[in-house]
């Protein structure tokens, strides 16, 4: 009876600290040669501690609801999206602001700038802040990386946070 009970409570606590669900990030099928390499996670207020080790205080104080995040794989190349659904379009704007690369940026889709490194890519769109990442953060620039940041910001809806000059 111990057993039971302990397992219950592991599984409570597992439950708790991340849920299995990708919100608005699409399969790694459904975007054109990627793979999904775990299952996806989604974090809370309260959960969004245990993902991250320091900074959640930052997402939680500028109006954070909820992080998704999705593992995916081309080749040897492997990768992680975050994006953190925060309470408007300005609340993930700010975010973006105090996060971005200024020297970095350029038009990465439809119509929005993006800070794009070689390891990693932040943008925001609508209420979604969010960071593409190469796995390795020794990486060069990966044309991998670029594309699968571009098909899932193209899916977001709603303005971008730096639109393109035109």
């Amino acid at each position: 009876m111990k057993q039971s009970g302990c397992a219950a409570a592991c599984t409570l606590a597992l439950a708790l600290c991340a849920c299995h669900g990708a919100g608005p990030l699409p399969s790694g099928a459904t975007l054109g040669g990627f793979a999904d390499t775990e299952q996806p996670e989604s974090y809370t207020g309260a959960t969004l501690y245990t993902y991250m080790d320091g900074g959640a205080d930052f997402y939680i104080n500028q109006g954070f609801s909820v992080l998704y995040v999705r593992r995916y794989g081309r080749g040897n190349e492997r990768f992680i999206v975050e994006l953190f659904e925060m309470k408007d379009a300005l609340a993930a704007s700010r975010v973006y602001q105090n996060s971005r690369r200024p020297n970095e940026e350029k038009e990465l889709a439809s119509g929005c700038v993006a800070s794009v490194t070689p390891a990693e890519i932040q943008a925001a769109k609508g209420r979604y802040y969010f960071v593409g990442r190469n796995e390795d953060p020794l990486a060069s620039r990966s044309d991998a990386l670029i594309e699968l940041s571009r098909s899932v910001l193209n899916r977001l809806s709603g303005p971008c946070a730096l639109p393109a000059k035109k």
